[in-house]
């Protein structure tokens, strides 16, 4: 059984909105709802678990009508990986380790396509792991106090992004053993590594970007507008 958490429990601070971005709407669908029809229409994901803010827990079950894939809107926690970790303990829960694969989608990315969706469950199915990931085109350095202190070396710098898919028990196990310290973490791909597990990276898309600024809500529409993206 392959299931698809959609993390959709921020709070949408730096987009300047009354309410959290992922109800944010472009083209009469919110980035929740254009999420959650990806997720529906890939053929490899079995069930779809959505992580919602507390405080919007209505309109997040409004956002899921008619999502046949749908076992379950659960409330999301203080980080980003606590809320993932109250999926991952939803789902041990209800089903145990019949889950094969999850594949972990922030709800603010709506324009991830199918296809890599798809892709990156083959590839977890087959690794144990699989991040999408684009290669850094610009020069890059570790700065100290406001000066450079290294240069690194962009050929082996990788900008994660999601889905990120990994083989359910190892990455519950992972969760379990490191959940008083999930703060200090950034993403789950780095859960799984810092646990000792091989992190397979496959290559992201452009033009799946996280929406978290103002900035980043107009340019979305100007892709939609331009003809970049579908939706």
């Amino acid at each position: 059984m392959n299931i698809g958490i959609i993390v959709a429990a921020g709070k949408g601070k730096r987009t300047n909105l009354s309410y959290p971005k992922q109800f944010y709407q472009i083209l009469d669908k919110s980035l929740l709802r254009i999420t959650l029809e990806k997720y529906e229409d890939s053929n490899l994901i079995d069930k779809i678990v959505v992580v919602a803010n507390e405080k919007y827990m209505e309109e997040t079950k409004k956002e899921c009508y008619n999502i046949n894939k749908l076992c379950g809107i659960i409330e999301g926690g203080e980080s980003r990986q606590s809320s993932v970790y109250n999926a991952l303990n939803f789902l041990y829960n209800k089903f145990g380790f019949k889950v094969s694969i999850v594949s972990i989608h922030d709800a603010a990315r709506p324009f991830i396509s199918i296809n890599k969706i798809d892709e990156s469950i083959k590839v977890a199915k087959k690794y144990g792991s699989a991040v999408l990931a684009l290669s850094e085109k610009n020069s890059l350095s570790r700065v100290v106090d406001n000066v450079i202190d290294k240069i690194l070396d962009r050929n082996e710098v990788y900008l994660h992004q999601t889905p990120q898919c990994f083989d359910f028990q190892k990455l519950y196990k992972a969760y379990t053993n490191f959940e008083n310290e999930l703060k200090g973490f950034t993403d789950d791909a780095s859960i799984f590594h810092k646990a000792g597990n091989f992190v397979r990276v496959i290559s992201g898309e452009e033009y799946n970007i996280k929406i978290t600024t103002e900035f980043d809500l107009k340019f979305a529409k100007w892709l939609i507008k331009e003809g970049k993206i579908n939706v």
